[in-house]
């Protein structure tokens, strides 16, 4: 199984051959679809690639899960529109179309329309995926931003090791027979070979910041 499946699965677009699957306390794998379209309903999804429309304008993008699930007015859409660019960094970008955005701008239009009805669980396919390490920053803040003030609970699959242990208050490593979870600073402290190996140098560099967190800097050292 891999991470996109795992996505899937959680947000109830994909069965399990075998196992449950629970979120927020529903058990999803014998659930009819109508019994799972509210615990999707409560659920965003950033795909991989952010899976904007090219013929439609940021404002119809990301207004058109309020036009296909509520009844809300043309203006009480662009208002909340408006609202949630602001909320992830962007204004007045509502007419332009998704050719006319940098990457960064790209993938923050993605995170709007994912968190445009207020979903309690944000799923995120590979967010970091071929950004500079300026949008990755940006969208490592936005991530904890959304986290903090609004509350949701983050689902984050990703390659960008640095970014992960950053952000995580835990974490799940992929293996061929199974998995291994804990916490950032369990992960990076690990002595098994083949998750220190997949940490590789992100995991040395967050361990000895935390060391020198806890201990002070070591001899020598220069702020």
């Amino acid at each position: 199984m891999g991470k996109s499946t795992l996505l899937r699965m959680i947000g109830g677009l994909q069965r399990p051959d075998s196992g449950a699957v629970v979120v927020a306390g529903h058990s999803l794998e014998k659930k009819t679809e109508k019994e799972l379209w509210p615990v999707r309903m409560g659920i965003g999804m950033l795909f991989q690639n952010g899976a904007l429309l090219d013929s439609m304008t940021v404002l119809e993008n990301i207004g058109s899960p309020l036009r296909e699930h509520t009844r809300m007015s043309s203006d009480e859409i662009r208002e909340r529109v408006a609202a949630v660019l602001s909320s992830v960094g962007l204004d007045n970008v509502e007419s332009l179309l998704p050719r006319h955005l940098s990457g960064g701008m790209l993938r923050r239009v993605a995170f709007a329309r994912a968190i445009v009805r207020e979903p309690d669980i944000l799923l995120c396919d590979e967010p970091f995926s071929g950004l500079d390490p300026l949008n990755v920053t940006r969208i490592e803040e936005l991530l904890m931003q959304l986290n903090r003030d609004l509350g949701l609970t983050v689902v984050v699959t990703s390659h960008h090791m640095a970014s992960s242990l950053r952000m995580a208050d835990q974490m799940i490593l992929l293996r061929n027979h199974g998995c291994t979870a804990g916490t950032p600073e369990a992960f990076a402290a690990s002595d098994d070979e083949q998750v220190t190996e997949f940490l590789g140098e992100d995991g040395r560099a967050y361990l000895a910041r935390l060391r020198e967190l806890q201990n002070g800097p070591t001899t020598g050292s220069r702020v």
